[in-house]
């Protein structure tokens, strides 16, 4: 029996929100004071994006992205006229300057993490494991070493190179993507 279409959308707003839900907090952290004000705001966009989430309709991830912005700048402004006679809030203008400074930061992570995975996609997967290794917790260069009976030292060279090339592959693509 085919699941309700409402249980399809549902995942589908899951998704996206999950991936998105940092890169959003990031946004409303720039324009709060404090980690405890986004954490609040944050619970108020993820109502307010799945109650509006049926007239959203382009398809597109980065489109979630931006339309869950303007839902959050527009919670960042309600929370901050709630406390409005608070010494420490922002003026709507100084908000709106950091909205777009912020998701400008944000669409520029966006397609470095792009390209980034694009790039380590094209390495073989026992490079992509040795590289990710440093960044993975529980694993390990030495470890990595230990298993393949090699000496740790010529794997953080091999890492480092890896790096090298990785990093000249994101700067093409950026570039690229620029031009």
């Amino acid at each position: 029996m085919p699941e309700p279409p409402q249980f399809d959308r549902y995942e589908q707003f899951v998704a996206l929100f999950t991936r998105y839900e940092r890169a959003v907090r990031g946004v409303v952290r720039s324009m709060l004071p404090s980690p405890q004000d986004a954490d609040e705001v944050m619970q108020n966009v993820g109502l307010t994006c799945w109650h509006k989430f049926a007239d959203f309709r382009d398809e597109s991830h980065d489109a979630f992205f931006r339309w869950a912005c303007v839902v959050a700048r527009y919670e960042v402004l309600k929370y901050r006229r709630k406390f409005a006679r608070d010494r420490f809030v922002l003026s709507e203008e100084t908000i709106q300057l950091l909205f777009t400074e912020a998701e400008g930061r944000a669409d520029s992570a966006a397609c470095e993490r792009r390209a980034l995975e694009e790039c380590l996609d094209r390495l073989e997967s026992a490079d992509q494991r040795l590289l990710l290794s440093v960044h993975t917790p529980g694993d390990s260069v030495a470890g990595i070493a230990r298993q393949l009976g090699q000496q740790p030292r010529r794997l953080y060279s091999r890492v480092a190179m890896l790096r090298d090339l990785v990093g000249d592959c994101v700067r093409r693509k950026l570039a690229e993507e620029a031009g």
